[in-house]
């Protein structure tokens, strides 16, 4: 008979194969990787749930080193600051009796924390920065864009060049925010995906999601408001000092991610109104074009700041 030691590095082991496997597979199949890469977590989460931190980081460094023969130096850091870490923290600190906030937010952390090596690593590997921008990549980026328009006036493309360089040269001023919400969402979706796979195995598991209220309802506390006024204090303050302000650079990531919040908000009071009125699916043909039609947009991030302030579906009548 096995003894308690042999049977926990034999089923790290397996687990630890069972990780590498799913991440090959993720890398590999075009189509079906997409869903795979969901359930990529899933053995390093049992991983931290069952074993010490110590014992699950060596498994997660084993499986970078086996990612890393097979698929190379980068689809190893891939692997392991992007699956591993976030599996980890997910199993570590559900391990600790946590509960789901505190599980998502100290993974959220170490998730972002993993990210911005990886950035750090991969832009020393191959010399590309995420946070900044060459112009002449930027240039050539907007040329090969604009070939596809075909038969469209000089003036025109005038115009769609300045826009498409403007939005390109904004893009690694955005990148933290980018970064944040990628890692939100990275997280979130790897606790929904890893707990219902455990579940269903019947195994130590993570606890459960809190079941969300239906978007309609989706509302935000008032105090969001006044980080959106700080981001645009910031925001003023660092334009004055130009592009490489810090001050600048926390202002407008704050205001892109609060500012997501908003419209989240203004599209839940639309959707409430449409439901009110009897309007069944088409509702998300609409949170479809409030999503693509930056004016839309607009609209529902101030609809949204004023539903945080005067409760707007409450005043007519549509309820939360």
């Amino acid at each position: 008979m096995e003894s308690s030691p042999t049977r926990g590095l034999v089923e790290s082991g397996l687990l630890v194969a069972l990780a590498v496997i799913l991440f090959l597979a993720s890398h590999f199949l075009p189509v079906a990787g997409v869903a795979i890469a969901l359930v990529c977590p899933a053995p390093l989460v049992v991983l931290g749930l069952r074993h010490s931190l110590g014992r699950a980081l060596l498994g997660a460094a084993v499986a970078t080193v086996i990612v890393v023969i097979m698929t190379g130096i980068l689809g190893g850091l891939f692997f392991g600051l992007g699956f591993g870490a976030t599996g980890i923290a997910l199993g570590y600190f559900g391990r600790r009796s946590l509960g789901v906030v505190e599980i998502l937010l100290y993974a959220l952390l170490v998730s972002l924390g993993a990210k911005l090596l990886l950035m750090v690593l991969a832009t020393k590997m191959t010399g590309i920065n995420p946070f900044s921008v060459d112009p002449e990549e930027v240039r050539r980026m907007t040329d090969a864009a604009l070939a596809m328009f075909g038969n469209v006036s000089p003036e025109t493309l005038g115009i769609i060049r300045e826009q498409m360089e403007g939005v390109l040269q904004m893009l690694p001023l955005l990148f933290p925010a980018l970064l944040v919400m990628a890692s939100g969402v990275d997280t979130f979706l790897s606790y929904a995906v890893s707990g219902a796979v455990l579940r269903r195995l019947r195994r130590e598991t993570l606890p459960p999601l809190p079941p969300l209220p239906p978007f309609e309802a989706w509302s935000f506390p008032k105090s969001l408001f006044w980080a959106l006024l700080v981001s645009a204090v910031l925001t003023f303050l660092g334009s004055s000092s130009g592009t490489a302000s810090v001050a600048l650079k926390i202002g407008v990531n704050l205001r892109i991610l609060v500012s997501m919040l908003f419209f989240l908000q203004g599209s839940a009071v639309a959707m409430a109104f449409l439901r009110s009125k009897g309007v069944g699916g088409w509702r998300w043909i609409l949170f479809g074009l409030l999503l693509l039609v930056p004016f839309l947009s607009q609209i529902a991030l101030i609809l949204g700041i004023i539903d945080v302030w005067f409760d707007i579906r409450s005043r007519i009548g549509i309820g939360r």
